[in-house]
């Protein structure tokens, strides 16, 4: 038997020689007769060394043309790897390894080969294998995890990777891959303090600002208290109703996950509801209804948004139900995946006057909301006067940027 095989190492060296003279390769029956060989011997032979990974074939037009291969071997491929990788046999001996894992260890390779990570606490390896575990990689299921791992007081993380890996003999391991994400999980860890710091900020600079426009509120209330002239007064209330609109807005990014978006609904519920306080609203005479789940806007959107639907309600509280007359107004806001955004605002009132939706006489806060849709929304707005006034707006919203957020308004 040890005959047998002397003769084959011979021989498949003869062969190894041969193609490597001639690197645009040979074919069995040029091998044959330049060896002197049998052609079943060669067609064996090169079979093992294809197997092996030590030659090459390629097919020209019927005949197939064998040269050796210049694929790089096994273990010096696992140098070129900045990881620390280590071949494992069924029985969780070390087959192979790489240098990376060898300096990390402080053994010598001679030490590591062969031996069992059970029998031995080598660095890393030995706490990132679990027997059973291995298991599941041996049928051939890729495996990855992290660990955190400890060495004179210091802390590293390892991504690992396990994967099933056949040896030649046909017999299953694994080659297990140590990849020190310490620095990336350092990295990740100050992204998120100063994300954390951000958000922080953001939180402060909306609660500030909602408390800012308060005061000027107040200021405002406090310095009208006395004013018994009612034109006066409506438009005190119609100033502090616009400052409530942008106070609502730097609320709503104050709870949002985000501060950036507020979610629409919500904002407008807030926003008609605080217009119904301040106008002294009847409840039993005009209701309202928002409807626009699952909307979001951006802030550069909102302050405009808001301030559009903060007049169209306030009109529609002043103007559409003289005399005690009962209706509603109905809000519906769609937005939908190319950013458009419609806003509708509806009652059933008595009508905006002809005039009005014209433009050839409109009044302040109609002026407003024509300079918010066209100039801030570059939308378009349309008045219909059929069983009510109805306001149909569209616009685009743009990308947020973090530069939107020094916006003037």
């Amino acid at each position: 038997m040890a005959l047998e095989i002397d003769e084959s190492k011979r021989e498949l060296s003869r062969v190894k020689e041969l193609l490597k003279n001639e690197p645009r390769g040979l074919s069995i029956t040029d091998i044959s007769r330049i060896l002197n060989m049998n052609r079943n011997s060669v067609s064996k032979y090169l079979n093992m060394l294809l197997v092996s990974g030590h030659v090459d074939m390629r097919s020209v037009g019927v005949a197939k043309v064998y040269f050796l291969s210049q694929r790089v071997p096994i273990s010096a491929m696992l140098d070129f790897s900045s990881d620390c990788i280590i071949v494992l046999d069924a029985n969780l001996k070390i087959v192979q390894l790489n240098d990376n894992y060898v300096d990390f260890s402080g053994f010598p390779r001679e030490e590591l080969l062969g031996i069992s990570i059970l029998d031995r606490e080598l660095p890393v390896l030995t706490d990132a294998i679990d027997p059973h575990i291995f298991e599941e990689v041996l049928r051939g299921q890729d495996l990855s995890r992290e660990l955190w791992w400890e060495a004179d007081g210091e802390d590293f993380s390892f991504l690992i990777k396990m994967i099933p890996t056949v040896f030649d003999d046909g017999q299953p391991g694994a080659t297990v891959i140590l990849e020190n994400i310490t620095d990336l999980k350092r990295t990740e860890q100050d992204l998120k303090y100063a994300l954390a710091e951000k958000e922080q900020l953001l939180t402060e600079i909306h609660q500030r600002i909602r408390n800012n426009l308060q005061v000027i509120s107040s200021l405002i209330n406090l310095q009208t208290s006395d004013v018994k002239d009612p034109d006066a007064q409506r438009i005190v209330q119609q100033t502090q109703s616009r400052i409530e609109a942008l106070a609502l807005v730097h609320d709503n990014l104050h709870d949002s996950p985000d501060h950036m978006h507020i979610e629409v609904e919500e904002y407008v519920n807030e926003l008609v509801e605080s217009l119904f306080v301040t106008y002294r609203v009847p409840r039993d005479l005009i209701t309202y209804s928002v409807n626009a789940p699952g909307v979001l806007i951006g802030l550069d959107t909102a302050v405009s948004f808001g301030l559009i639907i903060s007049e169209l309600v306030t009109n529609a509280i002043k103007h559409a139900f003289p005399d005690g007359r009962k209706g509603y107004i109905a809000l519906t806001i769609v937005k939908d995946d190319g950013n458009r955004v419609v806003v509708s605002v509806k009652d059933n009132g008595v009508g905006i006057h002809d005039r009005y939706r014209s433009g050839d006489e409109r009044s302040i806060g109609l002026m407003l909301v024509s300079t918010l849709v066209d100039r801030q929304l570059n939308g378009t707005m349309e008045i219909t006067n059929t069983n009510g006034t109805s306001y149909m707006i569209q616009f685009i919203e743009r990308d947020e940027t973090p530069g939107s957020l020094t916006k003037e308004y």
